[in-house]
């Protein structure tokens, strides 16, 4: 009986102990200060100065970081959905692009194998993720100047 006591006093001081070295002491009020404004204070968060607009150069970098992996992605699906044979696509040079008009487009480059099995050469293609245009399906001429230069 006596050592479970012991050992109950010995587990009861170890927790002790350890919840004061694992918690952070509280700070000691002021002269005139109350314990309850500095818990306030502590809890308010300092003012933030006030955001500026970001800049056309500061908003494409971020609408990138954001949205471009995602959009990369999407594309590269969508441009799949549209071929003959989705599973020998391949990519290169894609990159994510922001523009005002377009907001975030993936555009790069596609090969395929046709119908016969042979695989035509890299073309073009810009997609937003839901919708694609494809070089030589569609007029991308435009819409390559306009969303990826």
């Amino acid at each position: 009986m006596k050592r479970i006591a012991i050992l109950l006093a010995v587990m009861v001081v170890l927790a002790w102990i350890g919840s004061k070295l694992s918690s952070p002491s509280a700070p000691t009020p002021e002269p005139g200060q109350t314990s309850a404004k500095v818990t306030q204070a502590q809890a308010e968060p300092a003012p933030s100065a006030p955001e500026k607009p970001l800049s056309p150069a500061e908003k494409k970098a971020q609408q990138i970081k954001w949205f471009g992996a995602e959009t990369i992605v999407a594309a590269q699906r969508a441009v799949r959905g549209a071929l003959k044979d989705p599973d020998s696509a391949q990519f290169k040079d894609v990159r994510a692009n922001y523009t005002e008009e377009f907001g975030v487009v993936a555009c790069g480059r596609f090969n395929a194998k046709n119908e016969l099995g042979g695989y035509t050469g890299f073309k073009r293609f810009v997609s937003s993720g839901k919708s694609v245009i494809l070089e030589e399906q569609d007029n991308i001429a435009d819409a390559w100047v306009a969303a990826c230069l």
